[in-house]
């Protein structure tokens, strides 16, 4: 009879896991249902055979093995985490599934309450606050080639972008052809409503730019 209470943990760990993974499943995030319910899952076995897999052992230590998914939970996350645009993402999914591993301690102790309610406050914090701080749908991504006279500088384009609700990304600096003028390539990014036409025009009034264009279209300005 002990071991089906064993497999009825293990059987809620998988369903929390399926819940919290089905969230971000639907978020189209990397980490989802299957990996969510078998990290959860996982947690949860290991701490039953913590708890009971060594009871023929004197003494014993039934909280040595389940600390290793703690830390162990942590290299998986960390795999999900990735920079773009020097913008950190994963970084709440891979929370997500650390703590989606402790839950599944939990429910391998027997703790059904903490780890239902653990559950649903993991998917309610997912769900709520990513209505409330989604600002990708607001973001507007451009790249834009900027020729700049000899005595331009960078950091007179780059501080002209920020006055304007710009944040800059990336820059990189091209030779100008046969002319003495040089090209700065550079990522921008705002979530303000971008004109983009406009701040294109706002660039080449600039005293140092001689034209900007988009990097990936034929759109541009001159002088």
């Amino acid at each position: 009879m002990l071991e089906y209470e064993w497999l009825l943990r293990i059987v809620c760990a998988v369903v929390a896991g399926g819940l919290i993974g089905f969230e971000r499943h639907s978020q189209s995030k990397e980490a989802g249902i299957r990996t969510h319910a078998i990290v959860c899952m996982g947690a949860a076995l290991v701490m039953v055979i913590s708890k009971y897999g060594f009871t023929d052992v004197k003494p014993g230590d039934p909280a040595r093995l389940a600390a290793q998914v703690i830390s162990g939970v942590g290299f998986l996350g960390a795999g999900i985490i990735f920079v773009r645009h020097n913008i950190i993402q994963g970084m709440a999914t891979a929370a997500g599934i650390w703590t989606t591993s402790a839950i599944g301690l939990a429910f391998g102790a027997g703790m059904y309450v903490t780890g239902t309610v653990s559950s649903f406050l993991v998917i309610l914090i997912q769900i709520f606050f990513k209505k409330k701080t989604n600002l990708d749908t607001l973001r507007t991504n451009m790249k834009l080639k900027i020729t700049i006279k000899p005595e331009g500088s960078v950091q007179e384009i780059t501080r002209f972008l920020s006055d304007s609700g710009m944040i800059v990304t990336g820059n990189r600096i091209l030779r100008g052809g046969e002319t003495r003028n040089w090209v700065l390539e550079t990522e921008i990014y705002t979530f303000k409503d971008a004109r983009p036409m406009e701040l294109i025009r706002q660039l080449t009034d600039q005293e140092n730019v001689v034209k900007a264009e988009y990097a990936d279209s034929e759109a541009d300005v001159w002088k």
